[in-house]
């Protein structure tokens, strides 16, 4: 009995180490927990109305550079400015309902205050 109990508390114990050290590696790494708002918006189906309407407009992902990025110049200012997107230097106009609107931006703002 005397064994068993002893290799029982070692295993324990090396668990526990084992998670403790696991734990500091990600806290040290910033390794990410949360989810991007991003993706919120790509699961909600009011923000993918808008994401789609974006790109059928001939908004790109990664071309923000460009004044064409999907995100930046297209579904930020619908969604988070009210706004509307411009391409060189001319407001466009995306075809969504402002209910979609109001819907995607109470999803990504819940999104905030639940991290």
């Amino acid at each position: 009995m005397k064994i068993r109990t002893a290799s029982r508390i070692l295993v324990s114990g090396a668990f526990f180490v084992a998670a403790l050290i696991g734990s500091d590696v990600t806290a040290q790494t910033g390794a990410p927990n949360k989810v991007g708002q991003h993706a919120v918006a790509e699961q909600n189906p009011a923000c993918q109305r808008v994401i789609s309407e974006c790109k059928n407009l001939g908004f790109i992902v990664g071309q923000w550079k460009k004044d064409n990025g999907l995100w930046k110049d297209c579904f930020d200012p619908v969604v988070k400015s009210g706004g509307s997107p411009t391409r060189d230097g001319q407001p466009i106009t995306v075809p969504v309902s402002s209910s979609d609107v109001e819907t995607c931006r109470a999803a990504l703002s819940h999104h905030k205050h639940v991290q």
